[in-house]
Protein backbone atom coordinates (compact mmCIF):
# COMPACT_ATOMS: atom_id res chain seq x y z
CA UNK A 1 0.00 0.00 0.00
CA UNK A 2 3.16 2.16 0.67
CA UNK A 3 4.94 3.86 -1.98
CA UNK A 4 8.13 6.14 -2.09
CA UNK A 5 7.31 9.68 -2.75
CA UNK A 6 3.59 9.45 -1.08
CA UNK A 7 2.40 12.49 -0.13
CA UNK A 8 1.11 12.31 3.31
CA UNK A 9 -1.08 14.82 5.28
CA UNK A 10 -0.24 14.59 9.17
CA UNK A 11 -1.74 15.96 12.41
CA UNK A 12 -0.97 15.91 15.75
CA UNK A 13 -3.26 13.48 17.79
CA UNK A 14 -4.83 15.46 20.61
CA UNK A 15 -4.04 19.19 19.19
CA UNK A 16 -6.77 21.48 19.12
CA UNK A 17 -5.24 23.75 16.78
CA UNK A 18 -5.97 21.71 14.03
CA UNK A 19 -2.96 22.19 12.34
CA UNK A 20 -1.79 20.17 9.26
CA UNK A 21 1.52 18.90 7.98
CA UNK A 22 2.68 18.25 4.68
CA UNK A 23 5.53 15.49 4.29
CA UNK A 24 6.56 12.55 1.86
CA UNK A 25 7.72 8.83 2.22
CA UNK A 26 11.46 8.48 1.96
CA UNK A 27 11.79 4.93 3.03
CA UNK A 28 9.73 2.20 4.40
CA UNK A 29 10.35 -1.69 5.87
CA UNK A 30 7.92 -4.14 7.34
CA UNK A 31 7.86 -2.17 10.91
CA UNK A 32 8.69 1.70 10.56
CA UNK A 33 7.95 4.38 7.70
CA UNK A 34 10.42 7.49 7.53
CA UNK A 35 9.58 10.68 6.38
CA UNK A 36 11.13 13.63 5.54
CA UNK A 37 10.38 16.69 8.20
CA UNK A 38 6.49 17.63 7.76
CA UNK A 39 6.11 21.67 7.33
CA UNK A 40 2.92 22.67 8.55
CA UNK A 41 0.78 24.15 5.46
CA UNK A 42 -0.15 27.26 6.48
CA UNK A 43 3.03 29.02 7.41
CA UNK A 44 5.49 26.43 6.29
CA UNK A 45 6.96 26.13 9.67
CA UNK A 46 8.73 22.37 10.45
CA UNK A 47 6.60 20.24 12.47
CA UNK A 48 8.83 19.12 16.12
CA UNK A 49 7.62 16.31 17.83
CA UNK A 50 8.99 13.94 20.31
CA UNK A 51 9.42 10.33 20.38
CA UNK A 52 6.30 8.57 21.48
CA UNK A 53 4.08 11.12 20.14
CA UNK A 54 1.32 10.15 18.43
CA UNK A 55 0.34 11.28 14.71
CA UNK A 56 -2.83 10.99 12.09
CA UNK A 57 -1.68 10.07 8.76
CA UNK A 58 -3.84 10.60 5.61
CA UNK A 59 -2.70 10.02 2.33
CA UNK A 60 -3.92 8.67 -1.31
CA UNK A 61 -3.33 5.22 -2.45
CA UNK A 62 -2.17 5.73 -6.15
CA UNK A 63 -4.06 2.83 -7.71
CA UNK A 64 -7.73 2.85 -6.21
CA UNK A 65 -7.58 6.44 -5.79
CA UNK A 66 -8.78 6.08 -2.48
CA UNK A 67 -8.06 7.65 0.77
CA UNK A 68 -6.67 6.45 3.57
CA UNK A 69 -5.79 7.38 7.30
CA UNK A 70 -3.99 5.55 10.47
CA UNK A 71 -2.25 6.21 13.83
CA UNK A 72 1.04 6.24 14.31
CA UNK A 73 3.74 6.75 16.88
CA UNK A 74 6.64 8.98 16.21
CA UNK A 75 9.85 5.99 17.09
CA UNK A 76 13.27 8.26 16.33
CA UNK A 77 15.27 9.97 13.53
CA UNK A 78 17.49 9.07 11.17
CA UNK A 79 20.18 10.96 10.36
CA UNK A 80 20.85 10.41 5.74
CA UNK A 81 21.24 12.88 3.10
CA UNK A 82 18.68 14.87 4.77
CA UNK A 83 17.37 14.02 8.35
CA UNK A 84 14.12 12.17 8.78
CA UNK A 85 11.21 10.94 11.05
CA UNK A 86 10.77 7.16 11.88
CA UNK A 87 7.20 6.25 12.47
CA UNK A 88 5.66 3.25 13.34
CA UNK A 89 4.23 0.94 10.25
CA UNK A 90 0.45 0.78 11.02
CA UNK A 91 -0.85 -3.28 10.86
CA UNK A 92 -3.61 -3.17 7.85
CA UNK A 93 -6.28 -3.67 9.85
CA UNK A 94 -5.64 0.09 11.58
CA UNK A 95 -5.85 1.88 8.24
CA UNK A 96 -9.43 2.65 7.77
CA UNK A 97 -10.80 4.50 4.19
CA UNK A 98 -11.88 8.04 4.19
CA UNK A 99 -13.35 10.86 2.23
CA UNK A 100 -10.93 12.76 0.82
CA UNK A 101 -10.63 16.00 1.62
CA UNK A 102 -10.56 19.50 -0.15
CA UNK A 103 -6.28 20.74 -1.48
CA UNK A 104 -4.76 22.68 0.47
CA UNK A 105 -4.03 25.81 -1.99
CA UNK A 106 -0.16 27.17 -1.99
CA UNK A 107 0.42 30.70 -2.58
CA UNK A 108 2.44 30.59 -5.76
CA UNK A 109 2.62 32.46 -9.35
CA UNK A 110 2.69 29.59 -12.50
CA UNK A 111 2.29 30.79 -15.76
CA UNK A 112 -1.73 29.76 -17.52
CA UNK A 113 -2.93 30.43 -21.26
CA UNK A 114 -6.74 30.81 -20.77
CA UNK A 115 -9.34 29.82 -23.71
CA UNK A 116 -13.04 29.79 -24.20
CA UNK A 117 -15.52 26.90 -25.14
CA UNK A 118 -17.14 28.40 -27.32
CA UNK A 119 -15.75 31.59 -28.08
CA UNK A 120 -16.62 34.17 -25.21
CA UNK A 121 -13.59 35.59 -25.09
CA UNK A 122 -9.70 35.89 -26.63
CA UNK A 123 -7.67 33.62 -25.24
CA UNK A 124 -5.13 35.49 -22.83
CA UNK A 125 -2.21 34.63 -21.05
CA UNK A 126 -1.60 35.43 -17.37
CA UNK A 127 -0.50 33.56 -13.82
CA UNK A 128 -2.20 31.74 -10.65
CA UNK A 129 -2.26 33.64 -7.58
CA UNK A 130 -2.56 30.42 -5.75
CA UNK A 131 -2.77 26.79 -6.70
CA UNK A 132 -3.78 22.90 -5.58
CA UNK A 133 -3.84 19.94 -6.98
CA UNK A 134 -8.23 20.33 -7.16
CA UNK A 135 -8.07 23.70 -8.49
CA UNK A 136 -6.40 27.35 -8.38
CA UNK A 137 -6.91 30.60 -8.62
CA UNK A 138 -6.02 32.78 -11.49
CA UNK A 139 -5.42 37.14 -12.17
CA UNK A 140 -7.91 38.36 -14.93
CA UNK A 141 -7.69 41.48 -16.77
CA UNK A 142 -11.06 43.05 -15.52
CA UNK A 143 -13.17 43.59 -18.64
CA UNK A 144 -12.49 39.79 -19.80
CA UNK A 145 -16.00 38.51 -20.17
CA UNK A 146 -15.74 35.45 -17.56
CA UNK A 147 -19.15 34.74 -15.55
CA UNK A 148 -19.51 32.10 -12.34
CA UNK A 149 -20.24 28.60 -13.29
CA UNK A 150 -18.56 29.24 -17.35
CA UNK A 151 -16.23 26.51 -17.79
CA UNK A 152 -13.00 27.23 -19.59
CA UNK A 153 -9.75 25.59 -21.06
CA UNK A 154 -6.52 26.53 -19.30
CA UNK A 155 -3.11 25.32 -19.68
CA UNK A 156 -0.58 24.98 -16.95
CA UNK A 157 2.90 25.42 -16.74
CA UNK A 158 4.87 23.89 -13.86
CA UNK A 159 8.51 24.07 -13.39
CA UNK A 160 9.88 21.13 -11.13
CA UNK A 161 12.87 21.58 -9.10
CA UNK A 162 14.92 18.79 -10.81
CA UNK A 163 14.27 21.14 -13.77
CA UNK A 164 12.24 19.74 -16.04
CA UNK A 165 8.32 21.27 -16.84
CA UNK A 166 5.16 20.06 -16.82
CA UNK A 167 2.59 21.09 -19.35
CA UNK A 168 -1.35 20.27 -17.90
CA UNK A 169 -4.19 21.10 -19.80
CA UNK A 170 -7.71 21.09 -17.81
CA UNK A 171 -11.07 22.07 -18.42
CA UNK A 172 -12.17 24.54 -15.51
CA UNK A 173 -14.88 25.90 -13.46
CA UNK A 174 -15.19 29.40 -12.83
CA UNK A 175 -16.44 29.36 -8.80
CA UNK A 176 -16.38 32.50 -7.73
CA UNK A 177 -14.72 35.69 -9.28
CA UNK A 178 -13.27 38.45 -6.51
CA UNK A 179 -12.10 42.06 -7.20
CA UNK A 180 -8.27 42.39 -7.33
CA UNK A 181 -7.57 45.73 -8.02
CA UNK A 182 -8.61 48.51 -10.40
CA UNK A 183 -8.21 46.70 -13.19
CA UNK A 184 -8.11 43.21 -12.23
CA UNK A 185 -10.10 40.12 -10.62
CA UNK A 186 -9.11 37.14 -9.27
CA UNK A 187 -11.13 33.69 -10.82
CA UNK A 188 -11.10 30.84 -8.18
CA UNK A 189 -11.09 27.80 -10.73
CA UNK A 190 -12.13 24.04 -9.93
CA UNK A 191 -10.67 20.79 -12.40
CA UNK A 192 -13.28 19.10 -13.32
CA UNK A 193 -11.37 16.51 -15.49
CA UNK A 194 -7.91 15.98 -13.80
CA UNK A 195 -6.54 12.49 -13.75
CA UNK A 196 -4.96 10.71 -11.09
CA UNK A 197 -1.63 11.32 -12.44
CA UNK A 198 -1.80 15.13 -13.03
CA UNK A 199 -3.43 15.27 -9.48
CA UNK A 200 -0.17 13.19 -7.97
CA UNK A 201 2.30 16.22 -10.25
CA UNK A 202 0.11 18.70 -8.89
CA UNK A 203 0.79 17.55 -4.87
CA UNK A 204 4.50 16.77 -5.45
CA UNK A 205 4.70 20.48 -7.11
CA UNK A 206 2.60 22.12 -4.15
CA UNK A 207 5.02 20.18 -1.81
CA UNK A 208 7.80 21.27 -3.73
CA UNK A 209 6.55 24.96 -3.27
CA UNK A 210 6.21 24.80 -0.02
CA UNK A 211 9.33 23.70 0.73
CA UNK A 212 11.21 26.44 -1.19
CA UNK A 213 8.67 29.17 0.42
CA UNK A 214 10.11 27.76 3.76
CA UNK A 215 13.87 27.73 2.73
CA UNK A 216 13.14 31.13 1.53
CA UNK A 217 11.61 32.70 5.04
CA UNK A 218 14.73 31.19 7.24
CA UNK A 219 16.90 33.16 4.62
CA UNK A 220 15.40 36.61 5.08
Amino acid sequence: MFKLGTVLTIEKVNDDQFQRFKSKIMDFDEDTISIDYPVELNSNRMLYVMNGEQLKISFVEEESEQAYQFITIVIGKRKETIPLLVLSSPKQEDIVRIQRREFVRIKWAVDVAVHPLHNEFVPFNTVTDDISAGGASIIVPINIPIRQHQEILCWFVLPRRSGEYHYLKFTCEVIRIIDYNETRKILSLKFLNNSRQQEQILLQFCYEAQVALRKKELNE
